[in-house]
C-alpha cells in the first residue's frame, strides 16, 4: 500500500499573549492510500491545527508536507488551488462553515466553479447527484441552511466536500455538535461512501468509540507532539504511552460489573521539550522513545524486549 500524503516534521506555531506556542510539532506521519486514519487527543492536543495544516489552509512553520510524492509545503496560492480538488474537509460546524446566504444548490456548485469544472447545467446535475448520495431530496436544492436540522446540515457539507470527487477526505469532529440519535446516521453515510468513492480518509475525534467504529489506524496527539501510532486493534488492546492508556481508560463504561473501580491513577510524563522520536515495536506499532526501554531489535525489527519506562 502506497502513502498520498507524508509529513516529516511538520510544525504550525501561533503568537499567543507574545508567547509562542507549539500547536503542533515536529510530526512525521505516512498516511496510506485507502485507509482511514483516526487522530486523537483532548481538546488543544493539535489535532484541528494539524487537519488544517495538512489541508494547507495553515502555513507551516516548520516541516514538509508531501501529496502523492509531491512536495505541497509552500506551493503558492495559485499553484495549490488545482489540488484542492484533491483533497477536501468537512468541518465540525456546518453552520459556521457553509454560508447562509447561497441555498444548497449554490454551496455545491461554488467549488466546482471554482475550479472551472463543467457546464452550468453539468453542475446543476451534479449537486443533484450529491444530494442524492448523502440521502437528501432534490427539493432541497432551491432551500437555505437554516431550513435544515443539523445532521441534515452536516450531510450538505459532506456532499460540498465531495462534489470534486477528492481522494482524501480530513474530517474534523464531524459528528461532535449532532445529538447521539443522528451520529450514527453521519458516521455510517461517510463509512458508506468512503468505499463507494474509494476515499482515504483522515478522520479527526476525542471520542474513542467513534474512533474505533470509524479508523483502521489511530494515531495520538498530546500537547501538539505525536506519541503513538498503531493499527486500531493493536492500539485499543495494547496502548504502551502512558497518555494513550489514560485516553482509553476514559472511554465510558455502562455496565458497573465491568467496570476497574480500583483502577490506579496514570501519571503522564512532562511535554518534552523536543517532538518524540516514534520507535516501532512491531505489529506495525510505534510509540514515542522517551517511554520505553528497547535493548534489542533484530533485523526485521521484531519486538525481543520492551519494558515501560
Amino acid at each position: 500500500m502506497s502513502s498520498i500524503i507524508q509529513l516529516h516534521n511538520l510544525s504550525k506555531y501561533f503568537s499567543v499573549g507574545g508567547e509562542l506556542h507549539k500547536a503542533v510539532d515536529g510530526i512525521t506521519l505516512d498516511i496510506q492510500k485507502g485507509e482511514t486514519l483516526g487522530i486523537v487527543g483532548e481538546s488543544g492536543s493539535g489535532k484541528t491545527t494539524l487537519g488544517r495544516t495538512l489541508m494547507r489552509l495553515y502555513k507551516p512553520d516548520q516541516g514538509q508536507i508531501f501529496f502523492e510524492g509531491k512536495e505541497i509545503t509552500h506551493l503558492p496560492e495559485d499553484k495549490i488551488r488545482p489540488l484542492r480538488k484533491e483533497f477536501q474537509m468537512v468541518f465540525q460546524n456546518p453552520s459556521d462553515s457553509l454560508s447562509p446566504h447561497y441555498n444548497v444548490g449554490e454551496i455545491l456548485e461554488e467549488p466546482l466553479l471554482i475550479q472551472d469544472l463543467l457546464t452550468p447545467s453539468e453542475r446543476t446535475n451534479k449537486a443533484y447527484e450529491m444530494l442524492e448520495k448523502v440521502g437528501l431530496p432534490k427539493t432541497s436544492y432551491h432551500k437555505r441552511l437554516h431550513e435544515f436540522s443539523g445532521g441534515q446540515r452536516q450531510r450538505i457539507g459532506i456532499a460540498r466536500a465531495l462534489v470534486l470527487n477528492p481522494k482524501l477526505l480530513i474530517a474534523d469532529e464531524p459528528v461532535s455538535a449532532l445529538d447521539v440519535s443522528v451520529q450514527a446516521q453521519v458516521l455510517n453515510l461517510l463509512k458508506d461512501l468512503q468505499k463507494e468513492m474509494n476515499l482515504t480518509c483522515v478522520f479527526i475525534s476525542h471520542d474513542l468509540n467513534v474512533v474505533h467504529y470509524m479508523s483502521d489506524r489511530v494515531a495520538v496527539l498530546y500537547l501538539g507532539h505525536l506519541l503513538e501510532v498503531a493499527p486500531k486493534k493493536e492500539l485499543y488492546t495494547n496502548p504502551i504511552h502512558p497518555y494513550t492508556k489514560s485516553l482509553l481508560s476514559s472511554i465510558p463504561i455502562h455496565d458497573p460489573e465491568l467496570r476497574n473501580h480500583s483502577r490506579k491513577q496514570i501519571v503522564l510524563p512532562e511535554k518534552s521539550i523536543n517532538p518524540p522520536h516514534l520507535v516501532d515495536v512491531g505489529n506495525g506499532h510505534l510509540v514515542a522513545a522517551d517511554v520505553i526501554n528497547i535493548t534489542t531489535f533484530d533485523t526485521q525489527k521484531e519486538k525481543q524486549d520492551i519494558s515501560i519506562g
